[in-house]
């Protein structure tokens, strides 16, 4: 859990500032270091759901993967919250954000996950990155056929991926 506390604190902090300044090499190697714990967090977890929908949606599409994942990231977050609220706090106290005063510590990490996504202008609806509707149940299928979905903390069915892509429709 170190690596991943450490890597949303780096990439949460360093991210926004490459975007904005590619020129800036020190937000550069940051969000390189970063991203390279991220990396070390992912092979000692796992990976889960986010990337078992990106799979499916790269190879039904072709949509590179970091575009997939930013995709279905926020609506991910909130279909896994219930399950996860210890490691939404930790990603929360992680990018420094205040307490939240209703004690949502969940929501105070997705909204900020989200208006990360949206200053870096990443996420795009699904029918924008090539997806017809016919192609939402096979990739709904693909996700849950996936090894990295059973590292997911809330187990999906068929049907509720599929509400995840159709809501990003």
């Amino acid at each position: 859990m170190a690596y991943a506390t450490q890597a949303v604190a780096m990439v949460g902090r360093w991210l926004p500032a490459a975007h904005r300044d590619g020129s800036d090499l020190e937000a550069r190697a940051q969000l390189m270091l970063g991203a390279h714990l991220a990396g070390q967090a992912l092979t000692i977890s796992g990976l889960g759901l986010v990337h078992g929908i990106g799979h499916a949606l790269t190879a039904h599409t072709g949509t590179p993967h970091g575009v997939a994942l930013a995709a279905v990231l926020e609506e991910v977050l909130e279909f896994s919250a219930p399950a996860a609220g210890e490691a939404y706090e930790q990603t929360a106290r992680a990018l420094r954000l205040a307490p939240p005063a209703d004690g949502d510590w969940a929501r105070a990490a997705i909204d900020a996950v989200r208006e990360v996504s949206g200053a870096l202008g990443i996420k795009q609806p699904l029918r924008d990155l090539g997806v017809s509707p016919h192609l939402l149940r096979p990739i709904a299928a693909g996700a849950l056929a996936d090894a990295v979905t059973k590292n997911a903390p809330r187990q999906p069915t068929e049907e509720q991926i599929l509400g995840i892509l159709e809501a990003v429709y």
